[in-house]
């Protein structure tokens, strides 16, 4: 510590970072930490020591993680119904009782009960159930959520602006080309910055995408194809040409809310869940890890606004929901639920909203001592 500098009062820190709640007792400070998941993703890693218990993970026989097994719907999770056991968060499905990943979500979410103060980013009508669960487990949870739409607020009140989080650097062409299409014509494609898939996975979107006659822009990372450079054949560009295009990384947030996106082709990270909610656009979902299947489970189940693309992804499935999506019967009730959405998120995080006013809360807690 540097002579004259002030003392740490509080740490804010992420949900797996358990560590920062040891440090905080033994420096007699207040640690809040802020979960990036859904509520849902939450509860459904804290599920993990009673999985263990049950013998439902740590499997010495790679026999338990049938389908039938993982299609069974879980009745002991208070505040998630319908939920199998495939839609938990995928960290559970190891042989190696002694995962690391496992073992640090399983600590992560049993100790912030130590915490002093717990916030999610959600918003309360969004996961009514699982919130009101939580709040009998932990004494002080927070929703903060949408983040994007508080940090958005908060600029208009303060007039300060706040700093970009992407990843990589943004191609201004996207909005370009947008701003030349009609109001809910484009298919939106991004698989996040974590996802990776095959190459014949990639050939499968490709083609389902083309074979729907759609207009889309994909969003390919240089590193989305496993242990190849992601590449698409001369037929598909030739077939595609004009109605088509395929960048590095956008500015997602703007994408999103752009009058030409009509739906959103995604792997179901939250951060994109509730960014493609936000903006009131319905969602193709195809999740690859973590928490990813139980957001798509909440999208397509509970706030009716997705459609699941199954794991081995068949061109067929993707040109057919991408035309449901994009013009079928419900797509257009997917489409007015992910407007409703969009409101009460807005809502949320309004002067006087429940999300703004427990952002107040939430800092004010870390005051306290």
């Amino acid at each position: 510590m540097y002579p004259n500098s002030p003392s740490v009062t509080c740490i804010v820190s992420d949900g797996v970072t358990p560590f920062a709640i040891t440090a905080g007792k033994e420096l007699g400070i207040p640690v809040a930490v802020s979960w990036s998941f859904a509520a849902c993703g939450f509860m459904g890693f804290y599920q993990y020591r009673a999985l263990m218990e049950k013998g439902l993970t740590g499997f010495k026989d790679e026999r338990i993680l049938s389908k039938e097994v993982m299609e069974q719907v879980i009745d002991w999770i208070p505040g998630m119904d319908n939920i199998r056991l495939k839609d938990l968060p995928t960290f559970f499905q190891t042989i190696d009782p002694d995962d690391e990943i496992f073992n640090l979500a399983m600590e992560s979410t049993e100790k912030a009960h130590e915490a002093t103060a717990l916030a999610i980013q959600t918003f309360d009508e969004l996961e009514p159930d699982v919130l009101r669960t939580l709040s009998t487990l932990f004494p002080r949870v927070y929703t903060i959520g949408p983040l994007q739409l508080l940090l958005g607020q908060i600029a208009r009140e303060t007039k300060v602006n706040y700093l970009g989080y992407n990843l990589w650097e943004e191609d201004p062409q996207c909005l370009k080309w947008l701003d030349s299409k009609k109001p809910g014509s484009v298919v939106y494609v991004n698989f996040g910055s974590v996802t990776v898939m095959s190459n014949e996975s990639l050939l499968e979107f490709a083609w389902g995408l083309a074979n729907s006659s759609h207009q889309f822009l994909w969003i390919i990372r240089p590193d989305l194809v496993v242990g190849n450079s992601a590449v698409l054949p001369p037929e598909f560009e030739k077939e595609t040409r004009g109605r088509s295009l395929i960048a590095g990384w956008c500015a997602q947030e703007e994408v999103l809310n752009h009058p030409s996106i009509g739906g959103f082709l995604t792997h179901c990270g939250w951060n994109s869940t509730i960014e493609s909610l936000s903006a009131g656009v319905p969602m193709l979902c195809w999740p690859f890890f973590a928490d990813q299947p139980t957001n798509c489970r909440y999208a397509c189940t509970k706030w009716e606004v997705g459609m699941e693309i199954y794991s081995n992804v068949k061109r067929n499935e993707v040109e057919k929901l991408a035309r449901e999506l994009m013009g079928g019967e419900k797509g257009k009730k997917m489409k007015k639920k992910a407007m409703e959405w969009k409101e009460k998120a807005e809502e949320a995080t309004r002067l006087g909203g429940s999300s703004f006013a427990n952002l107040d809360k939430f800092v004010n807690v870390l005051l306290e001592k």
